[in-house]
């Protein structure tokens, strides 16, 4: 009969059904994936917008292509060099990088 108490006292440890801690992690994740996706579209929003300004600058820079080309005859022939018109377009040319 002893044996019997003893068999009875020993009760066994209760599994849970559903792995909350799973379901948890998982929906944890989700919402890290969502933030960070959220943060990088903002950063890339900044980056575009700053981006056009940039090149909108760029541009408005190069409408003054006459006075750019008075500025450079005016070095050209402080140093005496000897210059055509392909020369200056090649030099201003260069200068945007085109």
């Amino acid at each position: 009969m002893n044996k019997f108490l003893i068999t009875l006292a020993r009760i066994p440890k209760c599994q849970p059904r559903f792995g909350f801690a799973d379901i948890l992690k998982d929906k944890d994740k989700g919402d890290e994936t969502v933030y960070f996706t959220k943060e990088d579209q903002k950063l890339m929003s900044k980056l575009l917008k700053k981006m056009k300004e940039n090149n909108d600058k760029q541009k408005s820079s190069s409408s003054n292509e006459k006075e750019d080309k008075e500025d450079l005859q005016k070095i050209l022939s402080r140093y005496k060099i000897n210059y055509t018109d392909a020369l200056i377009d090649e030099v201003l040319n260069w200068k945007k990088g085109d």
